[in-house]
C-alpha cells in the first residue's frame, strides 16, 4: 500500500468514526456527564450569574437556579437513562409556582425523585427512612434546595426548624 493510500484509508476512518459520533449525539443516545450538567442547564435556560443548589446520583440529577433575592427561580432535572445511553439527559425544567411557595418532588419510577423549593416554609431537613434505618438530610432553612432521593429509600420526611413536618406536593413523571 502506498503512501497516499494509507493517508486516503486513514482519514476515511476519522471521518466515518466522526460521523458515527455526531449521529450517536443527534440520536440522543450521548448526553451529559455529571461534571458538565450544571453548564448544560445553564446555558440551556440562559442562566448566568443565579446560584445553584444542585444534587446529582448515578441515575438522577436536579438543580435550582435563584437570584440573589430570592423573587426567582429555575429548575432543571436531568435523567440517566437506563439502556444504551451514556450520561444525562434533560427532562423538565422551568419554574414553578409550587417550587416557588413551598416544596415539589418529582417522582420517576426507576430513578428516585427530585425534591426542589425556594424554601420559604423552611425546610431545615430531610429524613429518608426505609424502616430498617434512617437517614437525614441537612438543609439550610433560609437557603433555596434541590436534592435527589434514591429510588426506594422508604418514607420522605421533612421537618422546618420548629420540628414541624413540611408538605410536599408530589408529581409522577414516569
Amino acid at each position: 500500500m502506498t503512501q497516499k493510500t494509507k493517508r486516503i484509508v486513514i482519514v476515511g476512518i476519522a471521518i466515518c468514526a466522526l460521523s458515527a459520533v455526531a449521529l450517536l449525539f443527534s440520536a440522543g443516545v450521548i448526553g451529559v456527564s455529571a461534571d458538565n450538567i450544571e453548564r448544560d442547564a445553564r446555558k440551556s435556560q440562559k442562566v448566568d450569574t443565579w446560584e445553584v443548589s444542585k444534587s446529582v446520583n448515578d441515575k438522577l440529577g436536579a438543580m435550582i437556579f435563584y437570584s440573589d433575592t430570592l423573587d426567582a427561580h429555575i429548575f432543571s432535572i436531568y435523567l440517566n437513562r437506563d439502556g444504551f445511553s451514556f450520561g444525562y439527559f434533560f427532562r423538565t425544567g422551568g419554574s414553578d409556582s409550587i417550587i416557588m411557595d413551598g416544596v415539589h418532588e418529582f417522582a420517576y419510577d426507576t430513578y428516585g425523585s427530585a425534591i426542589i423549593s425556594m424554601n420559604k416554609v423552611g425546610v431545615a431537613r430531610i429524613v429518608l427512612d426505609n424502616g430498617a434505618d434512617a437517614t437525614r438530610i441537612d438543609i439550610d432553612p433560609s437557603k433555596p434546595f434541590a436534592v435527589v432521593i434514591p429510588e426506594n429509600c422508604g418514607l420522605v420526611t421533612l421537618f422546618d426548624i420548629n420540628e414541624n413536618t413540611v408538605p410536599i406536593t408530589a408529581t409522577r413523571n414516569d
